[in-house]
């Protein structure tokens, strides 16, 4: 029996899924599976593997009171770069989708997204340029006499945050300014016209309609923030009690592979919790917005 054409394009169309699929499954799937198989490996005294298996990581990891600390401190730390990129990103979003001409748009999108092409090391060497204690900003508050001496800006997790936030920020500006463009503009202009002012108009149509937009911000800045361990590392020093740092301290120092193994799967177990809920919120949302 001849194939219709239909039948043709829908077989082309899993032809072409085929080198992503391979690909996805050597580089992310295989990796992920051997590193679930290494978390189970059990070890001597001298970090040697042995062919036994053994929950006894995991149990560690969710009995040790430095690792649940430090879990604790990561999620806080995730939770508020999220809240912080959210803020920020909602009026740099807004200014880019009503920017007043084409020109103006494609530049706040350059200078949006021109960061995200420089490597994250040297953004954060960035970062101690300026808030070392003979950084730029001690520098100018020294001359400007408000200061008399230099503010300890840097290795604490303000630093920490600061950074986190100019890194993660266009990955929370970009689903929001995709949610504000699908915005009808009419809607604001009607709401406006059967009386409402503008911050009533924003709070009960224009924000309304953009929940989708910063729930998927969210979830990626979250996601990004709680398995980022470079920006804390240069920028918080070593001993931020900040999960990923423990899985490094893990590899590069105790070369305890089989816990850093089981530390890396218990968070990103973790983190899709977190973000499950968060996509949860954004079907019930949008259950309720379209009936």
């Amino acid at each position: 029996m001849r194939k219709t054409k239909k039948e043709k394009q829908q077989v082309f169309q899993w032809l072409l899924l085929i080198p992503t699929v391979l690909f996805f499954c050597v580089f992310l799937v295989l990796p992920f599976v051997l590193l679930i198989v290494l978390s189970f490996r059990d070890i001597d005294s001298m970090q040697n593997l042995l062919d036994t298996y053994s929950f006894s990581h995991y149990i560690e990891v969710f009995t040790s009171d430095i690792y649940i600390d430090a879990i604790l401190s990561t999620l806080g730390l995730a939770a508020v770069t999220t809240v912080l990129c959210i803020v920020f990103a909602y009026p740099a979003a807004y200014l880019l989708v009503r920017a007043p001409s084409r020109r103006l748009r494609a530049l706040f999108y350059i200078l949006l997204v021109s960061p995200l092409l420089t490597s994250v090391v040297i953004r954060t060497f960035a970062w101690i340029v300026l808030l070392a204690q003979n950084g730029l900003i001690n520098d100018i508050l020294l001359k400007l006499h408000i200061i008399s001496e230099p503010l300890s800006l840097l290795w604490n997790m303000k630093a920490v945050v600061i950074a986190y936030v100019q890194v993660m920020l266009p990955f929370a500006v970009l689903p929001i300014a995709t949610s504000l463009s699908e915005t009808n503009p009419n809607l604001r202009n009607a709401s406006m016209s059967l009386g409402a002012g503008r911050i009533q108009s924003f709070l009960k149509v224009t924000l309304p309609l953009t929940i989708p937009g910063i729930i998927s911000g969210a979830m990626i800045v979250f996601s990004l923030a709680a398995g980022s361990y470079i920006t804390a590392l240069l920028v918080g020093g070593r001993m931020q009690p900040i999960f990923p740092l423990s899985i490094y301290q893990q590899v590069m120092q105790v070369f305890n592979l089989p816990l850093a193994a089981a530390m890396s799967i218990s968070l990103v177990f973790i983190v899709l919790i977190f973000v499950g809920i968060l996509g949860l919120i954004l079907k019930r949302w949008e259950a309720r917005m379209h009936g």
